[in-house]
C-alpha cells in the first residue's frame, strides 16, 4: 500500500506533466498561428496588386486581407495621427499614418506611411514627413489594424498629434469621417524620407518552438523522475 507522501509525489509529477505539456502545446499553437500567417502573407505578396478606385473595391479588400493593392489619391495631410512607442532596430520612434482620398463620396483609406525615429531632445517633437499635395500613387499590403501596444490613458487624440495606438472609431470620431477597415503598409517611395520595415508575421516562430521544445522536454524529465522515485518507494516498501 502506498503511502500518503508517495501518493502526493505521484500527483504532484503527474500534476506537473500535464502543466508543462499543456504550455509546450500553446507555444507549438502560437507558432503554427504565425506560420500560418506567413503563408498568407507570402499569397499575398506573389499575386498583382488589386487597383483600389471605389467603395466596391475597398469592400473587397476588406473581406480578403491581406492584399496587395494600389491607388491613386490625394493624402489629407492635417488628419495625419502619429501611432507612438513603435521601435524599429532598439530606436524608438512613430509610424505615421495619413489617410488618403481616393474618389468623392468614398471613405477614407488609412494608409501607414511609414516609420520615423522620436527626437531625443524633445519627445513631443513630431517628425517631419512631407507630403506632395498633388495625387499620388500608392502601393502597399493591406491589413487589418496597425499592431497595437499597451496603452495608458483614453484612446485617440486629435487629429495631427500623437497616439498611442490607432483605432478607426477613435479616428472617425476625431476626424468626422470614415475610414476603411483596412490600414495600407506603404512600399513604394513618395519621397517622404520615412522608413518602411514592415516585420515579418512569422517573427517569433523560432523561439515558440523552442520554448515548445523546452517545456516537453521538462514534461519527459518529470516522468522519468516521478518513475524512477516512485518505483524506489515500492521497493522499499
Amino acid at each position: 500500500m502506498l503511502t500518503p507522501r508517495v501518493v502526493v509525489a505521484l500527483l504532484a509529477g503527474i500534476a506537473g506533466v500535464a502543466l508543462a505539456a499543456s504550455l509546450g502545446n500553446w507555444q507549438t499553437r502560437r507558432g503554427d498561428e504565425k506560420a500560418a500567417r506567413q503563408a498568407q502573407w507570402d499569397e499575398a505578396l506573389s499575386r498583382a496588386p488589386t487597383p483600389v478606385t471605389g467603395p466596391d473595391d475597398a469592400s473587397g479588400v476588406e473581406r480578403s486581407l491581406p492584399r496587395r493593392v494600389e491607388m491613386n489619391g490625394t493624402f489629407v495631410t492635417q488628419a495625419t495621427v502619429y501611432v507612438d512607442n513603435r521601435l524599429v532596430d532598439g530606436v524608438a520612434g512613430f509610424q505615421v499614418v495619413t489617410p488618403i482620398a481616393v474618389a468623392d463620396g468614398m471613405p477614407w483609406i488609412l494608409v501607414n506611411r511609414g516609420w520615423a525615429a522620436r527626437s531625443m531632445a524633445d519627445r513631443t517633437r513630431l517628425p517631419a514627413a512631407p507630403i506632395a499635395s498633388a495625387p499620388l500613387r500608392v502601393e502597399g499590403i493591406a491589413v487589418p489594424h496597425v499592431a497595437r501596444a499597451l496603452e495608458l490613458g483614453e484612446r485617440g487624440g486629435a487629429l495631427g498629434g500623437i497616439w498611442q495606438n490607432l483605432d478607426f472609431e477613435a479616428y472617425e470620431q476625431a476626424s468626422g469621417r470614415k475610414v476603411a477597415r483596412f490600414v495600407v503598409q506603404q512600399t513604394n517611395d513618395t519621397g517622404d524620407g520615412l522608413r518602411r520595415a514592415w516585420a515579418r508575421p512569422d517573427a517569433g516562430v523560432d523561439k515558440h518552438r523552442g520554448y515548445a521544445f523546452q517545456w516537453y522536454s521538462l514534461a519527459a524529465l518529470i516522468i522519468v523522475l516521478t518513475l524512477y522515485f516512485g518505483g524506489k518507494a515500492l521497493r522499499r516498501k
